[in-house]
């Protein structure tokens, strides 16, 4: 018997494409296709937790940035389902990895539900909503994975909740995450602004003008 994944709770798909082989291993082709058209939301945001991450590793927020960027791609131009290669979707997740992602992936799931829930569901489902989640979602990639000082966490929240926007069949989210990628357009802006101001002062300076 098929179960319609869009009317169940995050939490609740999370935890079934956990559990979809007997023998305790989780495939990731497996897990996209339970999640179906929430497949996008589901990778934007396990790509952008990651990035909270007080210290992360010389060039991590570049290959973020980069994977971010091509799910968004596929979002622009339509791809119902994202796709991912054939090497990836059989990949097997660690027992380890599944067992803290039952335990505590969940839970954050939970918490996540008591103030997300399906609003809006054909807003958030609709086909140009869609791409101007990926304009968005690519403008904030491109932040996260420059070398701006202090430009990882705000990208990342506006990221994480188009995600769950999407994943959640949840428009408050979506406004959210846009509100978000306006922000960072303008302290980006501003940044820009800023240093150039400085380079010319340099100039200005080093030239004797």
């Amino acid at each position: 018997m098929n179960t319609d994944t869009r009317e169940l709770r995050l939490s609740e798909i999370f935890q079934q494409t956990l559990d979809t082989n007997n023998d305790g291993l989780v495939v990731l082709g497996e897990v996209l296709e339970r999640a179906g058209d929430r497949g996008y939301g589901f990778l934007l945001i396990l790509l952008a937790v990651p990035a909270f991450i007080p210290v992360l590793p010389p060039g991590t927020s570049g290959v973020l940035g980069l994977l971010i960027t091509l799910v968004a791609l596929q979002m622009l131009i339509g791809i119902r389902q994202p796709w991912i290669p054939a090497r990836w979707r059989h990949r097997q997740i660690s027992p380890r990895t599944v067992e803290l992602l039952k335990t505590r992936g969940v839970a954050v799931l939970q918490k996540v539900e008591k103030i997300s829930h399906p609003r809006g569901r054909r807003f958030a489902r609709n086909s140009i909503v869609l791409r101007i989640s990926a304009l968005i979602v690519i403008a904030l990639a491109l932040v996260l994975s420059s070398p701006m000082p202090f430009m990882n966490t705000l990208p990342a929240f506006g990221i994480l909740f188009i995600g769950i926007g999407l994943a959640n069949h949840d428009s408050y989210f979506f406004w959210a995450g846009a509100l978000v990628g306006a922000i960072v357009a303008t302290v980006t802006f501003l940044g820009v602004g800023a240093l150039m101001n400085l380079w010319n002062m340099m100039l200005r300076l080093f030239s004797g003008g």
